[in-house]
Formats: structure tokens, C-alpha cells, sequence
């Protein structure tokens, strides 16, 4: 059973379509990630799903009860500490001061934040602390889907890899679904249960591609190879690592 659903989504911008004719499914418990070219419209499809963004175009279904997003940019409150960040949509939601913390602290501990952490501001914090504070802060609001929308591009190949690993954790454990927007095919397949690939300009989904066995039990040489034969051999992803510079202006 679908928990989102769009169907023939659209958009345009300043009169240029970019997005046209989309179908897209995430089944319950399961993480959908999508690629393709950078300006392909991969975030704003996002965003559409989200609901942060209208279509031109199209219907959007969702079944689940709540939402969440994680941005490539954990976008923290920089006079706020960890704490505080994670507890603003519980506030905005009108939360009690004593039910607000005890769901702060266990969305900390789900990214494995410790009190110390807490009450640290984000200046006081690495790049893969602020976005742990960041996922809990999705996590704290106990959504039954997330969207994730290139939330680790900007870290390091290390510390990238930890984050997957977190992401995999609280899906599984919280039994989550979730669409994942990344242009990296390896990340894709580390963390996906399917994998959709966005035409170069936005016209469709070119194939939906399923990943054999959970994401957690894959090894990485399983995924080095399946990665390899997709873009040897499969045309889905020929373009996928094009870049339109006048997309992205």
C-alpha cells in the first residue's frame, strides 16, 4: 500500500516547465531514493511531496499521518542550543513544557546525542554533529515518513557513511518510509529499498529500479558492483551524472 502517490505532477518556473508528467510511489516502510542529473528537479520534486511547494499540475496523495524534512542544510537556530533546536516544532505544536522534553531527548537519543550535546550551541558543533541535531529534530515531532533531501553532499566521505548507517537505524527500527534525494548513485544504493531515476529535464521517471534484500544487509562489495552494472549497462542511468549549468542557474 502507497503512503505517497503522485501522479502525473508538473511544474514550471518563470514560464519554463521543469518538471512534467511525474508518477512516483513510496510503499509503507519503504525508503525510495531518487536520482539524477544535478538541475534535473530533484529537490523541487521534493518539495512538492512535501508539500512545501504547489504543482502546476497533477495530485499528490498522502496516507501518513505526519511528515518530516532534512535538508542538505541542517538549518539550526544559531542562538538556540541542540536542545532548543530540536524542540521547536514540538512548540510550534503547542506541546507542554515536560512532554517536550521527554520527546526531545528521545530523538537525541535515537542520532546517539548525549546530554553533554545538548546544550551546546551549533557553532560549538562538527558538521555531522549539526545534522544529527537536524535528524532529531525530525525525528522529535515522530513523523511516519521523512523526506530527505541531500542531507549529507556537504560531509565527508567518513562521516557521510556514519550518517547513511543512521538513516538505515531509524527506518528500520521506527519502521519509517521515506523518499531520499541524493546524485550519488553508491549512497542511493546503500540506503534504498528502490531506486527511481529522474529523466535529464524532469519529463518522467525513466525506470524504478529494486535493490535486492534490506539496505542494512547489503555488503559494500554487492552495492560496488550493482552500482557499476547500472551505469555500464542499464540506459536508466546514462545521464545520470550530467550537469546542466543553465538548470542550475
Amino acid at each position: 500500500m502507497s503512503v505517497l502517490s503522485l501522479k502525473n505532477v508538473s511544474h514550471a518556473y518563470l514560464g519554463r516547465t521543469i518538471l512534467d508528467g511525474i508518477d512516483l510511489d513510496v510503499a509503507c516502510g519503504e525508503i525510495v531514493a531518487l536520482v539524477g542529473p544535478s538541475g534535473c528537479g530533484k529537490s523541487t520534486l521534493a518539495h512538492i511531496a512535501a508539500g512545501l511547494t504547489e504543482p502546476k499540475s497533477g495530485r499528490i496523495t498522502r496516507t501518513y499521518k505526519r511528515h518530516a524534512m532534512v535538508f542538505q542544510d541542517p538549518a539550526l537556530m544559531p542562538w538556540a542550543t541542540a536542545a532548543g533546536n530540536i524542540d521547536y516544532g514540538l512548540r510550534l505544536a503547542g506541546m507542554g513544557r515536560a512532554a517536550r522534553q521527554e520527546y526531545v531527548m528521545a530523538a537525541a537519543a535515537q542520532v546517539a546525542l548525549v546530554p553533554d550535546d545538548m546544550e551546546k550551541f551549533p557553532i560549538e558543533l562538527s558538521g555531522g554533529m549539526r545534522q544529527r541535531v537536524a535528524i532529531a529534530r525530525a525525528l522529535a515531532v515522530k513523523p511516519e515518513f521523512i523526506f530527505f533531501d541531500e542531507p549529507f553532499t556537504a560531509l565527508d566521505v567518513a562521516l557521510r557513511r556514519r550518517m547513511q548507517n543512521l538513516v538505515m537505524d531509524i527506518c528500520i527500527d521506527g519502521r519509517l518510509s521515506g523518499l531520499f534525494i541524493t546524485h550519488d548513485l553508491y549512497e542511493a544504493a546503500r540506503v534504498a529499498h528502490r531506486i527511481a531515476v529522474l529523466d535529464t529535464r524532469g519529463n518522467g521517471v525513466l525506470g524504478m529500479r529494486t535493490m535486492a534484500g534490506t539496505p542494512a544487509q547489503r555488503s559494500d562489495a554487492a552495492i560496488f558492483d550493482w552500482v557499476q552494472t547500472a551505469l555500464e549497462q542499464d540506459t536508466a542511468f546514462r545521464h545520470i551524472h550530467d550537469v546542466d549549468e543553465r538548470q542550475l542557474a
